[in-house]
């Protein structure tokens, strides 16, 4: 176990499998290099907590794009698999980064710029995806009661 200074959970201690290494940082974050995947809400409950390991007030709420939209799908180029180590037959995660306004009802993610993770060697990248994705897709769909 390591303890890690959090934005939102002061410090805490999480286990060092959840740590991930980004070679290239985040977009416009790319002097940050390892995050920590915290799941405050329990073991594999979205959302969760991106946390920055150098900076404790950088953190990104972030959920599994599949839960928002089922046919979610991740294409990869040939650098981006060989930069997150991946076997020609080896499967990926992806989580989204969340945008969450005063009223969580209207929180959005962005669905166009996953980070995509490789679980076997906690190296993760984030990717822009050739498909047609939304940058805001909201989470919270209102429906009306009948």
């Amino acid at each position: 176990m390591i303890k890690i200074e959090t934005r939102d959970f002061g410090t805490i201690e999480a286990d060092e499998k959840d740590v991930y290494e980004f070679p290239n940082g985040l977009y416009a974050f790319e002097d940050h290099k390892k995050f920590a995947l915290l799941s405050p809400l329990g073991e594999d409950v979205f959302p969760m907590w991106l946390q920055s390991m150098d900076d404790p007030s950088l953190c990104f709420i972030v959920f599994n794009p599949i839960l928002i939209d089922g046919g979610f799908t991740v294409t990869l180029a040939d650098n981006e698999r060989s930069l997150l180590g991946l076997r020609p037959e080896q499967d990926v995660a992806a989580l989204v980064i969340a945008k969450v306004p005063a009223d969580y009802k209207h929180t959005t993610v962005n669905m166009k710029s996953p980070i995509v993770i490789n679980k076997d060697n906690r190296k993760a990248i984030q990717v822009i995806l050739p498909l047609d994705y939304p940058f805001r897709m909201p989470v919270y769909e209102s429906r009306e009661v009948s």
